[in-house]
């Protein structure tokens, strides 16, 4: 979800608040200690606004928007093995047609990383991890998106990172002008996850 400008919304609401409250105490309507406490926590209201609008948003995205299996479809097409469950995928989409994104992170079983892998006309591609991790970046992916480390290197999180990846293309499968998966390298014996960015229908 794209938030970067959620702090500086957060900041203006709040000093709206204060600039209500010094109009009202100018104005002489504040005359008795109840009135006094509802000025001073008008900014806080205020600044809460924008907190309240992100939470009611998120809940209606989650109720209303394509669930990620959905995604997943959109993505690559039917899968010919059921999806086990939902929790193992992580995704995100923005715009529609032209410039319609769908950003995912996978954790996938074996049989799954091999239909990936086979995917037609998946090659490797010239793309850095740098420039494959600002996709998620411009989006305000924060949590679950992975982060490039230093060059050649991408982490995220404890336990969630994506060691040097190998980022591959299949440009025009499933109808999307590009598709890119960053393909994470094995650490600690542990099942690493892959990411993908597919840009334009």
């Amino acid at each position: 979800m794209w938030v970067i400008w959620f702090g500086p919304m957060v900041v203006v609401c709040f000093l709206a608040g204060m600039t209500i409250a010094a109009v009202l105490l100018r104005l002489g309507k504040l005359r008795s200690p109840r009135s006094a406490l509802a000025a001073v926590a008008l900014p806080f209201g205020c600044g809460a606004l924008p907190m309240l609008a992100l939470a009611l948003f998120s809940l209606a995205a989650s109720m209303f928007g394509p669930t990620n299996i959905a995604l997943h479809g959109e993505l690559f097409g039917p899968d010919p093995t059921p999806v086990s469950s939902p929790g193992r995928m992580l995704a995100d989409a923005f715009g529609a047609g032209p410039t319609r994104e769908i950003l995912m992170r996978i954790d996938p079983t074996p049989a799954e990383r091999e239909r990936l892998m086979t995917l037609p006309g998946l090659t490797r591609t010239a793309m850095t991890p740098e420039d494959f991790a600002l996709r998620g970046a411009r989006r305000g992916l924060i949590n679950w998106w992975m982060r490039p480390a230093m060059p050649g290197i991408v982490s995220r999180e404890p336990g969630t990172g994506c060691l040097t990846p190998a980022i591959y293309q299949t440009d025009g499968f499933n109808g999307w002008r590009e598709l890119r998966l960053a393909v994470c390298t094995p650490e600690s014996g542990d099942a690493p996850p892959m990411f993908v960015a597919a840009y334009g229908r």
